[in-house]
C-alpha cells in the first residue's frame, strides 16, 4: 500500500508540473512582432509595417487600440469596401487570412505595430497641391478628430500623417459614399460629405507628406 501510495503520489506531481507548464505557456507573453512575420501581414503590409504594397495601408506607428478595432472589424466583416481592381472588396484579401489570429494575436501585433517608428512620409511633388490640401485639411474639420496635421488624434482615432494617399483618399470617399460604416467612421460623414473627389486627393496627398 505504501509503494502504490509512493508511486501515485510522483504521478499526481508529474501531472501538476505538467499542467503547471502548460500554464506557463499559456500565460506567456505573445510576440507581436514574430505573429506580424508569420500570420501573413508583412505580405501586403511590408516588413515593420512601412512598406506596405498597391494600396494597403502603412500601418507602422499607428494607434494601438485603433488598429486592433479595424482588424476585428475586418475579421468579422462589420468594415467593408469597395471593389479594387481585381473586383473583390479591397479588405477581402484581408479577411480571407484572418482565421489564423485570435483577438490575443490581434492585440498583440497592434501593440507591437504601435510601438515601431513612423514609415518615412512621401516627397512633395507639388507645392501648390500640398498647400491646398493643408488648407481644405483645416477648413473641413478633420482637425477636430484627427488633430493639427494628422499627428495628434484623439484616442482611438486613427494618426493621418504620412498615411498613403491613396489609401487615404480611399477611405474617406467609402465613408462619405457610405460604404464603410464601421466604428467611429459614421461621425465623420458630415465632414466627408462636404468634399468631392478632388478635394479629397487634395487633403490626401497632403497628408502624405507629413512626417510624424
Amino acid at each position: 500500500m505504501r509503494v502504490r501510495g509512493f508511486h501515485g503520489m510522483i504521478l499526481g506531481a508529474a501531472v501538476l508540473m505538467s499542467a503547471g507548464t502548460a500554464l506557463a505557456e499559456d500565460a506567456a507573453p505573445l510576440d507581436g512582432k514574430k505573429l506580424f512575420l508569420t500570420k501573413t501581414c508583412v505580405a501586403c503590409h511590408g516588413k515593420d509595417g512601412s512598406k506596405a504594397i498597391l494600396k494597403y495601408p502603412n500601418i507602422a506607428a499607428q494607434d494601438a487600440k485603433y488598429l486592433a478595432a479595424q482588424i476585428k472589424d475586418i475579421k468579422a466583416g462589420t468594415r467593408v469596401a469597395t471593389k479594387g481592381d481585381d473586383g473583390n472588396p479591397r479588405t477581402k484579401g484581408m479577411a480571407d487570412v484572418l482565421h489564423l489570429v485570435d483577438d490575443a494575436q490581434i492585440d498583440a501585433i497592434s501593440t507591437w505595430l504601435a510601438g515601431l517608428p513612423a514609415p518615412a512620409p512621401a516627397a512633395v511633388e507639388n507645392a501648390e497641391r500640398v498647400a491646398q490640401g493643408a488648407e481644405l485639411y483645416k477648413k473641413s474639420g478633420c482637425v477636430t478628430c484627427h488633430g493639427p496635421d494628422g499627428k495628434k488624434p484623439l484616442a482611438t482615432y486613427p494618426k493621418l500623417a504620412g498615411a498613403k494617399k491613396d489609401y487615404a483618399a480611399l477611405q474617406i470617399k467609402d465613408i462619405r459614399d457610405g460604404v464603410r460604416t464601421n466604428g467611429k467612421s459614421k461621425l465623420m460623414v458630415s465632414f466627408a460629405k462636404k468634399l468631392n473627389d478632388e478635394q479629397i486627393e487634395l487633403i490626401s496627398e497632403y497628408l502624405g507628406t507629413v512626417a510624424q
